[in-house]
């Protein structure tokens, strides 16, 4: 069961997986959770100090580290999206039993509900028995929704940001900015420009950092895409020695693309080859059809979405990926975090301007 938010992240996910024959039992757990869902004290008090023990332990992770600050930085630390989904420490301590209830009731709907089913059953089969099992959900009085403050955007120049870490052993990049929504009509452009920029092995980013300099194990980009504005990030780990180094590539990745060294014939053949073959794979498991059903879900697309998905790729032209390298792709404009030794990278950093 899929519930859809206005505030925060995109949606809540209710689920459960069984074998075939034990499906109405995970149903009946499902509905009753949906329907009937409580917030003990003692269960709360188990969670809270398992959510305080996880985040204690962020402060050891370079790699956890810049997965929350990366986000706070593009969006904006109090904005839905830039403020972490696992919380601060404040927070989490600051939960209540009632507040949780609160909250569950306000987006726990079922008028704000999908349900998804996939597996060995019949569209009559689920018909009757959705019926048995969530008839009684009755749409109750919504509480009042939570409001943040809208994402931040660029900063009006590249900017790097350091977080400190002593003694680490590489650094962890991160470099991005914000870019088109999902619905837009660049979409499946910028798709395939990700893919040829940093999205597969042989990409840009992975044959410069990784494979020519061998400053990093790997070095990617990848567009998490919403509704809004969505995050476009590039990086990896680097040697703490060439922390400059790799920043200066990946300025340099950044700018290219866009003018210098343009996005080739061979390059697109290859984005658009492997972007289309890899459409049967994501289809392979319950999981994975589950994962792609939710995106119909999440953003309102057409129930023939992925009949059509191979045409509207094969439509997108080198000229459009080119064009979108040009105007959405924007190196003047990124925030840049890494996370490392301060003492030993931040000179280095510094000599950027």
């Amino acid at each position: 069961t899929l519930f859809r938010s206005d505030a925060a992240r995109e949606y809540v996910l209710l689920s459960a997986d069984s074998l075939v024959s034990h499906w109405l039992t995970a149903l009946d757990l499902v509905s009753d959770v949906a329907m009937n869902a409580t917030f003990p004290e003692d269960e709360l008090e188990r969670v809270r100090k398992e959510s305080l023990t996880d985040l204690a332990r962020i402060v050891d992770s370079p790699v956890a580290i810049a997965g929350r600050a990366a986000r706070a930085l593009l969006y904006g630390p109090d904005s839905g999206y830039g403020h972490p989904i696992t919380g601060v420490k404040e927070s989490v301590e600051a939960m209540t039993g009632d507040s949780l209830g609160g909250r569950f009731s306000t987006y726990f709907r079922p008028d704000n509900a999908v349900l998804l089913i996939v597996g060995d059953v019949s569209h009559e089969e689920v018909t009757a028995k959705v019926e048995e099992y969530l008839g009684r959900w009755s749409t109750h009085e919504p509480g009042p929704r939570a409001q943040r403050p809208e994402a931040v955007g660029a900063p009006t120049t590249t900017t790097i940001y350091l977080a400190d870490k002593p003694g680490a052993a590489q650094s962890v990049i991160r470099a991005g900015h914000l870019t088109i929504p999902r619905h837009h009509q660049d979409y499946h452009a910028m798709n395939l420009l990700n893919h040829l920029f940093g999205g597969q092995f042989t990409a840009r980013l992975n044959m410069n950092l990784r494979q020519e300099k061998g400053y990093s194990y790997g070095y990617t980009s990848s567009i998490e895409w919403l509704r809004g504005p969505s995050a476009l990030l590039a990086g990896g780990g680097v040697q703490t020695a060439v922390t400059k180094e790799a920043v200066v590539e990946t300025l340099k990745e950044f700018t290219d693309i866009r003018g210098e060294r343009p996005v080739t014939e061979e390059e697109f053949t290859v984005a658009l080859a492997g972007t289309l073959r890899g459409l049967p794979s994501q289809f392979e498991t319950l999981g994975q059809t589950l994962r792609q059903l939710i995106r119909l879900a999440v953003f309102d697309l057409p129930a023939d979405y992925f009949a059509t998905l191979p045409s509207a790729i094969e439509a997108v032209t080198l000229d459009d990926v080119r064009r979108v390298a040009e105007k959405r792709l924007d190196g003047s404009h990124l925030a840049i975090l890494v996370v490392g030794d301060a003492a030993v990278v931040e000179p280095g950093l510094a000599e950027l301007g």
